[in-house]
This record gives C-alpha cells, sequence and structure tokens, in this order.
C-alpha cells in the first residue's frame, strides 16, 4: 500500500506519496508541489489551491490566504457568509485525496499528517477531525520537528547517536518554529520547543511592501492601497521578489495601478529584514539553551521551510552558533516527505516522542465526492460512512523513475576575520665584533653609580687621614688617627655592598624596555672631568685614579656597540597576523 505524508502549512501544503519499495514522490497540484493553502467561497462551495487564488481575483473579499493561521478563531467571514475554519481545512485535505488518488489509483495505505510541536491539545483536535472530516480516517499527527529530523537522518545520511539532537530551525509563511529534537532508543524525543507565531515569512513579504511604498508617491501609494485587488497583487509581486532575492542581488516588483517597476537590491532587504531574522535566531538560541542539550551533542542545525531559503538566515546562524547550517534546495519539502518516513505506525506519547504501534485501521477510507465543500454545514463528530468509489483513470505506477535527489544549495557566508596565529620567533642574534664589550645595560647602570659612591668614601678615606695629621686635634695622637682611617675604609666597604643589593633590586623590580644608557655615559663623563680637574700636582697619584677608571668607562660607553646591547632582543612567541 502506498503511504501519504501531508504538511499544511500556513501558505502552501505539501504531500508526499511513498510506494512499498521505498520510492517517494511529491504529489503535483496543478504542476507543481506546492498547494496553496488558500481557500475562496464561491456559489458552488468552498475551492482551494490556484483556483482560489484565480477566484479572489474577481471577489476578494470571499477569500482567506491562510487558514492554518485563523485556526483559533473558530470562524471566518467569507464575503457574507461565516465559514467554520475546520471546514476550510477540509476542503484543502480533500483536495489532497483527491490528487491522490489520481495519481496512485487508490486510497493510501498510511497517512501521517505533521503539525508544529508547540500546538496545544485544542488544535490538534481541529486539525485531526480536519483530517477525519476529509476521508483520510486513521492518519497519525506527527510533529514538524519530528518529521524534520527524520529527513534529516533517513534523506541527508546524517549521523545522529543516541543522546545526541537535531536544532530545527523552521521559518514557515506564517510562524517561525525552533525545536531541539533529541535521538533516542525508540525514536526521535522534543525537547524544547519556541518559537513565535507573529514571525513568519508573510511578515518578510510586508517589508518588501514597505520598501516599495517608499519609493512612491503619497498619492500613488493611497491609489494602490485603497484597491484591495491592488493590494493583493502587489503582495503577490513582492513574494516572488523575496524569493527572487536568495539568488540574485536585486529584483524588481511591478506596483499594479500604476504600472511602474519598482527596483529593490538585497542590500536594502537585509537591511529591513535583519531585526526579524536576528530575533529568530535569539529564540532559537534561548530554546537550546532550555533544551539543556550539550554543545557537542548537536548533530546539526537544520533549515526548513521556505523562507530559511534567505542567505541573511544562515549567516546569522552561523554567526550565532559558530556552524554552517544544512540547507537544501528544497527546504519546504522536507517535513512532508519526513513525515511519509516516520510512517503510519507511529504513535505520539505525552513528552512529543514517537514510539512504533501497529493499529489496526477501525474504519475504511472514505474517497472524496466532490472536492467543493458545501458552505455553512457543521462538522458533525460522527465518523463518515463509507462511500462507493469514483471511477478515475489510475496513472501506471510500475515505470515510476527513480528519485532524483537534489544536491545541497550553497550558502554565501561572510568570509571569517582572519585568525591569530602565535610564531614562535627566535632571538635576534647580535654579531660580535673585534672591539665590542657586550655587558647588559643593567650591569653598566649598577657600575656607573657604585663607582660614583665608592669615589666619594674613597676620597673620605683617603684625605681623612692627612687632614688630621696637619690639624690634629689636642687629644688624638697617631694610633687614634690610624684606627679612624680604618673604620672609615670598612665603613665604605658596607655602603657599597648596601648599595649593590639595593641597586640590584630595583633593577629587577623595573626591567626597563631598553638599557639606560645615557644614565651611566654621563655619571662616568662628570665623575671623571671632575676628579680630573681636582687633582692637583701636590695631591698624590691616588687622586688619578678616578678620573683614569671614569675615563674609560666612557670610552666604553662610546663604543659602535654599545647601543646595540643596551637594546633587549624580541621576546619568543610575539604574536603576528595570519597571511
Amino acid at each position: 500500500m502506498v503511504a501519504l505524508g501531508v504538511d499544511f502549512g500556513t501558505s502552501h501544503t505539501v504531500a508526499v506519496a511513498r510506494w512499498p519499495d521505498g520510492r517517494t514522490r511529491p504529489l503535483l497540484f496543478d504542476g507543481s508541489p506546492l498547494l496553496p493553502s488558500a481557500v475562496t467561497l464561491e456559489e458552488q462551495g468552498l475551492v482551494v489551491g490556484r483556483d482560489a487564488v484565480h477566484a479572489a481575483r474577481r471577489a476578494p473579499e470571499r477569500f482567506e490566504p491562510n487558514p492554518k493561521r485563523r485556526i483559533d478563531d473558530g470562524t471566518v467571514l467569507l464575503g457574507e457568509q461565516a465559514v467554520a475554519v475546520a471546514e476550510m481545512m477540509t476542503a484543502v485535505f480533500r483536495r489532497v485525496l483527491a490528487e491522490f488518488v489520481r495519481t496512485t489509483g487508490g486510497a493510501p495505505g498510511a497517512v501521517t499528517v505533521t503539525h508544529p510541536a508547540g500546538w496545544a491539545s485544542t488544535r490538534r483536535a481541529t486539525l485531526h477531525e480536519a483530517v477525519r472530516r476529509a476521508g483520510l480516517a486513521g492518519a497519525v499527527l506527527v510533529p514538524e520537528p519530528v518529521a524534520a529530523a527524520t529527513y534529516f537522518v533517513s534523506v541527508l545520511k546524517h549521523m545522529v547517536p543516541v543522546g545526541s539532537g537535531v536544532v530545527v530551525y523552521d521559518l514557515g509563511a506564517g510562524t517561525f518554529d525552533g525545536s531541539v529534537v533529541a535521538r533516542t532508543a525508540a525514536g526521535f524525543d522534543v525537547r524544547a520547543v519556541g518559537g513565535r507565531d507573529d514571525l513568519g515569512g508573510l511578515d518578510f513579504d510586508e517589508l518588501v511592501v514597505g520598501l516599495v511604498s517608499r519609493a512612491l508617491p503619497a498619492d500613488d501609494r493611497a491609489r494602490v492601497t485603497a484597491d484591495p485587488r491592488a493590494s493583493r497583487r502587489l503582495r503577490a509581486e513582492a513574494r516572488e521578489a523575496k524569493e527572487r532575492l536568495s539568488r540574485a542581488a536585486s529584483a524588481t516588483v511591478m506596483v499594479p495601478v500604476l504600472d511602474v517597476d519598482v527596483p529593490v537590491t538585497r542590500e536594502e532587504f537585509e537591511h529591513a529584514a535583519r531585526p526579524l531574522v536576528e530575533r529568530s535566531v535569539g529564540s532559537l538560541a534561548e530554546t537550546l539553551r532550555l533544551s539543556r542539550l550539550a554543545a557537542d551533542r548537536v548533530a546539526g542545525i537544520f533549515l526548513v521551510g521556505g523562507g530559511s531559503q534567505m542567505p541573511l538566515v544562515a549567516t546569522e546562524l552561523h554567526r550565532e552558533f559558530g556552524r554552517a547550517p544544512v540547507t537544501i534546495e528544497q527546504p519546504e519539502m522536507v517535513v512532508a516527505e519526513g513525515a511519509v518516513l516516520v510512517g503510519r505506525a507511529v504513535r505520539t506519547t505525552k513528552t512529543g516522542e514517537v514510539v512504533p504501534e501497529q493499529a489496526p485501521r477501525s474504519e475504511p477510507l472514505a474517497l472524496p465526492v466532490s472536492p467543493a465543500t458545501p458552505p455553512g454545514r457543521p462538522i458533525s463528530p460522527t465518523p463518515a460512512s463509507p462511500v462507493s468509489p469514483v471511477p478515475v483513470s489510475p496513472v501506471p505506477t510500475s515505470p515510476m523513475p527513480p528519485r532524483y535527489t537534489v544536491p545541497p544549495r550553497p550558502v554565501h557566508l561572510p568570509p571569517p576575520p582572519p585568525q591569530i596565529v602565535y610564531y614562535p620567533v627566535a632571538p635576534i642574534p647580535i654579531p660580535k665584533g673585534p672591539w665590542s664589550i657586550r655587558w647588559p645595560a643593567a650591569f653598566m647602570t649598577t657600575y656607573g653609580i657604585l663607582l660614583y659612591l665608592l669615589t666619594g668614601l674613597l676620597l673620605l678615606a683617603a684625605g681623612l687621614p692627612q687632614l688630621l695629621r696637619d690639624n690634629p686635634p689636642p687629644e688624638w695622637d697617631e694610633a687614634r688617627i690610624d684606627q679612624l682611617t680604618t673604620d672609615a675604609l670598612q665603613w665604605a666597604g658596607i655602603c657599597a655592598v648596601a648599595a649593590t643589593l639595593l641597586l640590584n633590586g630595583a633593577m629587577r623590580a623595573r626591567r626597563p624596555a631598553s638599557g639606560h644608557h645615557w644614565y651611566p655615559l654621563a655619571l662616568c663623563l662628570v665623575v671623571a672631568v671632575g676628579n680630573a680637574a681636582l687633582t692637583s700636582p701636590g695631591g698624590g697619584a691616588w687622586t688619578l685614579v678616578p678620573a683614569v677608571v671614569f675615563g674609560l668607562s666612557t670610552a666604553m660607553l662610546l663604543l659602535p656597540a654599545s647601543r646595540r646591547w643596551t637594546r633587549r632582543p624580541p621576546k619568543a612567541g610575539r604574536a603576528v597576523s595570519a597571511p
């Protein structure tokens, strides 16, 4: 028996048939796999699909483009008559069943219908009653993220081990649903559900309408707004332009009534759409946080729904989660094909987990008598009685072509920022010249300061005995003067050691990037000149010692290589930008 999977969407409905040998094929409605979920009230009843869209040109007041978005309203006023939302949904499912019978030549052996994971029991009951009323008795309701995760594993062949999960980003026409589906031993479990009912592809269509309206004068804008037919045609043009902007850098929107083309660029559209996309990405990030699924357990981010084809969506998701999402050419087909892969023999627990269960069929499937439903007739909860099959011309199923797998659509992402790579940098070797004395600058600083201090102490120690001998105190003798000289020399040595320790600690605490080359040079030069000037012919040879020492120090600091060893070499591991 051929199975049927149906994804009842806000803007379009998609149905996929699956044969027992594993072949899958989408049902074509007027040559397209997308059946508009729109409904128009005609004299003969409710008309769905493209017939409803064409009929709305004559009577836009009797047209409802999105019955799924009105599920909480109960009834909708089409023209002058109130029609139940469940009745409009029943008309859509009857159209699907009629096409399935025409294609396969019989009733479906198993039916799976998807619904948003966040729907409450009242919404699911309304959907189930509409499906049953359409003749799809025994249909099983499956959450949309579970169907998407099944497609992610079965068709795309991604590995999702038990305990891991799939993050589903479902941007449809009317709502945004973000879900985290975890793989269990029995199937898939919806760990967390989030999203926004006020965010969908229709809101992005309104952004394009707003861009076009701002480009028009106020009088022309009022003319288009006042005409319901022109407004509906303008929104249809805006939707097509939005889809073209996913593939091209610009698109034109033909404004009805005025017969003018308004250009819209992708840059303008993405600038206007970025707040909405960021809102959806933030909602998905919060859902992932509430699911408490570790980042290393996320098998992938899967884009579902026609609105997810916008390049801005993939870009923002990559920026938020640090990984590129998984995209395909036709994301609007994912849920329907995943639903038919889940199969009929499943049941959904209270926690949203799908587990196998073989349930016998309680009643036969009723074939539709007419695709139109008389308006105003209430839906009774009694089961549908079998109806004699209508003679149809079945399409031969043997020469079915093999299933064609569409390659993934390329995702245009901005280039990542340049990566910072740390390359080890070896110390720069300093060539040794024949007259280069390579002492550290810190040592030269200490050398100059110590020489300055010790010279003063030596002068004091050497000149004090001579001063005392020339002018001895009355109570001092020669031995007393020698003892005083010895003490002075000892104190000079203690002061030199203390000054060395203090200077060494100060230099270690400061660690300058370059040596104080001018500091020891100035000290040495000043002391050398001062001692040479104080030297007298009768002063003795000891007065020439500091002058000679400091003169040699000054010459050493003036060598050509002295400035090179006062600079420290670069440290290893300096950060450089990768080419």
